[in-house]
This record gives structure tokens, C-alpha cells and sequence, in this order.
């Protein structure tokens, strides 16, 4: 099996990758020297979030119905597709990214994700911004997501236990790996909702840092130095960029 580098592997198995969106001038080398000094985002950036509101209210799930263990089951078929082998220019290995896309499509809840890392700008929005944007929330965590599970990842996932409260659930876990050569075990905590009858997630936290907090801190540092259509048109930019 092929072994990924720890930054790499960390995106496939979330079903998320960190969004790094283009800057200019100064700001762009201000921001490549601070990404090099730090793998942490800075805590300050994220103090500046407002209040979440609570999710849309739906049913309630059933008493028997298990967050843990439907990460299980959408692990074990993401899992099955990557073990797939097919040339990456053939026809198999887009069915293949279009299995990818699908499943990583019904666990994350992309609208739950984007609702939470814009917070308070998300009310401002009209219902058009609000689909524009999530939809190219979207596209960029799926090739970014796509590029990283290119090949067999060596890792496993050990699922530790699942706290339900109403409508809401934490799932937490050990991802197991190979870095540098060297074994890594990293902790996961995974943010859940109940929706459309089955568990979605919103966010995941590894090793305390969590995917939705540095969402909104990238997000809302834009928003209030440039305007949300500066936002978009970063994240359109970044999604014309060329792939490596």
C-alpha cells in the first residue's frame, strides 16, 4: 500500500482539506513565511466567531439509530472504492472520483459546513450567495479531497465511542498511519447532525484543531477586510488554478 505523508492523509480520510486561498503582493509572502512558522492557525483568529445558531430543527432520530457506526460503514465503502485499481487517465478512475464524490456527498453536509464557518455574514447573505457559495465550497474541498486519496492510503481508523444529545453527536476515534516512516496516531473527534434520517458531519477535530474553526477564521478575515464577493472570487480563483 501506498504510504502519504501525514498533511496528505489527514483530507482523505476527513472527506475535507484545509482551504489555503490566493493572495497577492506582501500579503501573499506575510501568509507563505506565517504558514511555514506555524502548522497551528493562530487562536486569536478564531475568538473573533460569533455565536452559532442551532441547526434547522427535524426529527428526532431514533433511540436505536448510531452515528459511529454509520462512520463506520461510509469508512469501509470509502475504503473499498480507493482499493479499486484503474490508470488515472482511464474511464474507471472518474467513475471511480464520481463514487468518491458521492459518498464523501452524503456524510459532509457542505451546507451545514458553510453556514457555520461564514457565522453572522451567513445572515446577510441572500438565498443566491448563500447556494453560490456553498456550491464552490463545495468543488473545492471535493478536488482537493480527490487529488489527496489518489492511490491506497495506508491508514485505519479505530472508533472509540459516541455521545448523542437530541439531534446532536460527537464521535470520537484514533486514526492510525505511517509519516516519514515513522507509525502516527492522530485523535479525531467528529461533529454530527441528525438529517434527512440519517447522520451527517459538519465538522472534524484532529489533535484539538478543528476543520470548521480555521474555515471561519480564513473566512471571516477576508469578509471583513475585503467584503464576501471578495471571498467568492478568491475561492473561484483558487478553483482555476491548474492542478499540480
Amino acid at each position: 500500500m501506498r504510504t502519504f505523508p501525514l498533511r496528505a492523509i489527514l483530507p482523505a480520510v476527513l472527506g475535507a482539506a484545509f482551504l489555503t486561498l490566493p493572495s497577492t503582493g506582501a500579503a501573499a509572502a506575510a501568509a507563505k513565511s506565517k504558514a511555514k512558522a506555524a502548522a497551528k492557525p493562530e487562536k486569536t483568529a478564531v475568538a473573533e466567531k460569533a455565536p452559532e445558531k442551532a441547526a434547522e430543527k427535524s426529527a428526532p432520530p431514533p433511540a436505536a439509530s448510531s452515528p459511529m457506526a454509520e462512520l463506520k460503514k461510509s469508512n469501509d465503502k470509502l475504503d473499498k472504492i480507493l482499493r479499486k485499481d484503474s490508470p488515472s487517465w482511464s474511464v474507471q478512475e472518474e467513475l471511480k472520483r464520481d463514487e468518491v464524490r458521492k459518498l464523501v456527498g452524503s456524510f459532509l453536509d457542505y451546507g451545514e459546513l458553510a453556514r457555520r464557518s461564514l457565522a453572522r455574514h451567513w445572515d446577510v447573505l441572500s438565498a443566491k450567495q448563500r447556494d453560490e457559495f456553498v456550491n464552490t465550497l463545495r468543488e473545492l474541498v471535493e478536488r482537493s479531497y480527490l487529488k489527496q486519496v489518489h492511490g491506497n492510503a495506508a491508514y485505519n481508523i479505530k472508533y472509540d465511542k459516541e455521545t448523542k444529545n437530541g439531534g446532536e453527536a460527537d464521535v470520537t476515534g484514533v486514526l492510525n498511519t505511517t509519516a516519514r516512516g515513522k507509525k502516527v496516531k492522530i485523535a479525531l473527534e467528529y461533529k454530527m447532525l441528525w438529517k434527512t434520517e440519517h447522520w451527517v458531519v459538519y465538522d472534524v477535530v484532529t489533535d484539538e484543531q478543528s476543520m470548521l474553526e480555521n474555515y471561519r477564521a480564513e473566512f471571516n478575515k477576508i469578509i471583513n477586510k475585503e467584503g464576501f464577493d471578495a471571498l467568492l472570487k478568491r475561492m473561484k480563483k483558487k478553483l482555476d488554478e491548474k492542478e499540480e
